[in-house]
């Protein structure tokens, strides 16, 4: 990777320090405490890595092998050889991969290698690749060559790295060649040169390899140069792939995947000086071969001013504490103690130290992250089955991973509900504030809910699962803590799923999310759970036994009362709630607890539902989402009742709706007392029908009961989390406390197999506290419960 130095990829004596000239010895890695760091595999030299969908790390050998490792065991047959030799030793092979975000769905592998190519200097280039995986093999026929003919006339240099951005398109870092291309400078300013690939990072379209619309370099004057070589003949047309250049050897790079703005950091190795950090961006010169680190070439600080043409790095370092920087990774944020959110963790093959740049940007030399991992290649964070662990690879043929054990949840006692007013979203994915970046498969974003969290403990928050590229389901818990077994939506690919959760914070205010599926992710606060340690009159849940109140399918009535109208943005329907249903009156009643399902015709397109006190405009968030195509999607809606003892449901492609009162949260104005404060949970699963948990699969038009194991006996009303899981025809699925059924439902179904859930606050039974499940079709039964509301 480096002119006039060591080879890093083979060089022993980074990878295997000696201690005692008898007998060598590694050096076991170490990591700051609280942290642990072991070894999980024992390879030939490796280089690349990258976590899988299904939590299997993929795992590059310099020599032309992908190989796989699934809970931490080496599987014994490569998913794949390329026969690359002689074009993989030194700093050449098999160096850089990535996944497409859409990889559950499409299987494809992006690969970074150098190839045999006789009679070009150097006798070898440097290519970009799209493969097919399928189980555990990469099928060497499916490969798409997107670049190609890159020089590696000098050997070194090569670069290497592949990144899928959050805009989608493929970024690949490119090495200067060691040496001119065009045999025409010294020192070799390719990276100067827009002419070449080599010295650059490239943004390209992931599917064919051209360049990626609104890249800097285009208009007349410049072709797309993915194929066309780099050599002293190659013409002098600018080229279209060009995203960032005036880079020496971009070994590794780096996306943040954490929501905001898209940004990416890129580690670029020093000719004798400084080794460096830059942050990646379009159009951006950072100055090779006139600038090393800060400071003109061969020079360290003090020294003079850059051009202002150039970027500056964004921390730099001189070879007294490393020699070569290669291995890269943002922290996903939520998981590690909140000092790490926001971090930058970058190594230095030749010190063996792994340093920490944190949010602010501060970088402290002389207390590194981990130490001893001398021969560094590559590092990735992985979504494991609680956590995150960052696995690395070493070219001496370890893979190691550093680790640190989940925040044990705190029960925060007893919590009192405050509404929010409609309209309070926390995450749109699809926005630019959020990058703009879809949550990608088994991976988790962290969210803040703006709360403060000695006050706040639990959010009622209502999630939009937004086409999924594949089935797939949400996860919500409290940030820090160990991802419980449970799921808050489930969608299959391509639809607009909606659910409603409650979802304990942590001591910063936080959740984790995490998606099964690359989907995008839309979160809308609806209240708050504060701490409520003595009896209290505000937000204490009062559950009444299921009553229908309003069905606009059918004819008005005494019992079925609504009116339709059209405000300022959509057509609205407004059912009267207050005295009915068993709610009380609007001066008792802070937000009514409401079953409101969207029902749609055959022809409908997709479509949602606002809910807000009557009278109240569109907030621009949505309580529930319908695909249309006659689709029916039922969820909980809490919501502040208007003076007049209305609330206003707004429309788009929703023809029609059902609302069903399940309780409501008392007033100001309401006695004190302890009964109907809620106590939340770390989630936990009940009822598993599928394995026999809590009961088996339910016959058609048959209930079944549990006495939940997490929930007192003198409980009021139980929090849960309903999902219907391959049930046999169209039907619905009714929680109720017994022993009589009540016409109404809570989780509906317009096909048999699909899978749809729905969070219930239902009325438990007199002690000892049960729940029946009524369904109408055959179906298993999934429920998950975040908490109670107590007895009293």
């Amino acid at each position: 990777m480096r002119k006039c130095a060591v080879a890093a990829l083979m060089l022993a004596s980074v990878v295997v320090p000696v201690v005692d000239s008898a007998a060598p010895k590694v050096v076991e890695a170490t990591a700051l405490p609280g942290f642990t760091d072991v070894q999980v595999a024992s390879l030939g030299a490796s280089t690349g890595i990258v976590g899988m969908p299904d939590g299997t790390v993929m795992v590059l050998m310099q020599t032309g092998s992908v190989r796989l490792i699934r809970n931490d065991t080496l599987l014994p047959t490569p998913a794949l050889t390329l026969a690359i030799s002689p074009c993989n030793g030194g700093e050449r092979g098999l160096l850089g991969v990535a996944l497409d975000e859409n990889f559950r769905a499409n299987g494809f592998v992006y690969l970074y290698y150098t190839r045999p190519s006789p009679g070009v200097p150097g006798n070898c280039v440097n290519r970009t690749s799209r493969f097919t995986m399928s189980g555990d093999t990469i099928d060497p026929a499916s490969e798409i060559v997107l670049v190609d003919n890159i020089s590696s006339n000098a050997g070194n240099h090569n670069g290497g790295d592949l990144e899928i951005g959050g805009d989608g398109y493929l970024y690949i870092s490119v090495g200067d060649a060691g040496a001119d291309p065009r045999a025409d400078s010294s020192p070799n300013n390719a990276a100067q040169d827009l002419s070449l690939l080599n010295g650059k990072i490239l943004r390209v379209v992931p599917s064919t390899g051209e360049p990626a619309p609104g890249n800097p370099v285009s208009g007349p004057g410049t072709e797309s140069c993915r194929v066309r070589g780099n050599l002293p003949s190659t013409p002098a047309t600018l080229c279209q792939e060009l995203y960032a250049w005036g880079l020496r050897n971009p070994f590794r790079f780096a996306f943040d995947p954490n929501t905001g703005p898209q940004r990416f950091f890129i580690n670029d190795v020093g000719l004798s000086t400084r080794e460096e950090v830059d942050e990646g961006g379009i159009g951006r010169n950072y100055g090779w071969p006139v600038r090393e680190g800060v400071c003109p070439l061969a020079q360290n600080p003090p020294c003079a001013a850059g051009d202002p043409g150039y970027t500056d790095p964004l921390t730099d370092y001189g070879r007294g504490t490393g020699q070569v920087i290669t291995a890269a990774a943002f922290i996903p944020n939520g998981h590690w103690p909140a000092e790490y959110d926001g971090g930058y963790l970058f190594a230095d093959a030749g010190s063996g130290n792994m340093w920490l740049r944190t949010a602010n940007g501060n970088v402290n030399y002389a207390t590194p992250f981990a130490t001893n991992v001398g021969g560094i290649a590559d590092m990735a964070f992985v979504t494991t089955n609680d956590s995150i662990a960052l696995y690395y690879t070493l070219t001496g043929g370890a893979v190691r991973k550093i680790s640190r054990p989940p925040a044990a949840f705190v029960d925060p006692g007893p919590l009192a509900f405050v509404a929010v007013p409609p309209g309070t979203r926390v995450l749109d994915s699809r926005t630019a504030a959020a990058g703009d970046k879809r949550v990608r498969a088994n991976t988790t974003r962290y969210v803040s809910m703006g709360v403060d969290p000695a006050v706040t403990k639990a959010v009622l928050v209502n999630f939009a699962f937004v086409t999924p590229s594949t089935p797939g389901y949400l996860t919500a818990w409290s940030g820090r803590a160990a991802r419980p077994l449970a799921s808050n939506v489930n969608a299959v690919a391509g639809e607009y799923v909606a659910n409603s959760a409650v979802v304990p914070v942590d001591a910063n205010g936080g959740i984790l999310v995490y998606s099964y599926s690359t989907a995008d992710v839309v979160i809308d606060v609806l209240g708050y759970f504060n701490v409520a340690p003595g009896a209290v009159s505000r937000g204490r849940f009062v559950a009444v036994a299921p009553t229908r109140i309003s069905d606009t399918r059918q004819p008005l009535s005494a019992t079925n009362q609504y009116t339709r109208g059209v405000g300022a943005a959509l057509p609205f329907v407004r059912v009267p709630v207050a005295g009915r249903g068993g709610l009380p009156a609007v001066a008792a009643m802070d937000a009514a607890v409401l079953v409101v399902t969207a029902v749609t015709n055959p022809g409908d397109v997709p479509g949602f539902l606002s809910a807000s006190p009557g009278g109240s405009p569109f907030s621009g968030s949505s309580h529930l989402n319908t695909n249309g195509a006659g689709d029916q999607r039922p969820n909980l809606v809490v919501v502040p009742v208007a003076a007049d003892g209305t609330v206003d449901l707004h429309l788009f492609a929703v023809p029609d709706v059902v609302v069903d009162v399940a309780g409501y949260f008392t007033s100001p104005a309401a006695p004190a007392a302890t009964g109907g404060r809620f106590h939340v949970i770390q989630p936990f699963r009940e009822v598993d029908s599928r394995v026999g948990v809590g009961f088996g699969r339910l016959p058609g038009g048959t209930a079944a009961s549990i006495n939940p194991v997490t929930v007192p006996d003198n409980a009021r009303a139980i929090a849960h989390t309903i999902t219907i899981v391959d049930n046999a025809i169209p039907g619905f699925v009714t929680p109720y406390p017994g022993p009589t059924l009540p016409l109404v439902s809570a989780g509906n179904t317009t096909a048999a197999g699909q899978i749809h859930a729905v969070l219930s606050f239902t009325q438990l039974s007199a002690a000892p506290a049960t729940m029946s499940y009524y369904t109408l079709m055959a179906t298993d039964l999934v429920v998950d419960t975040p908490g109670y509301f107590e007895g009293g």
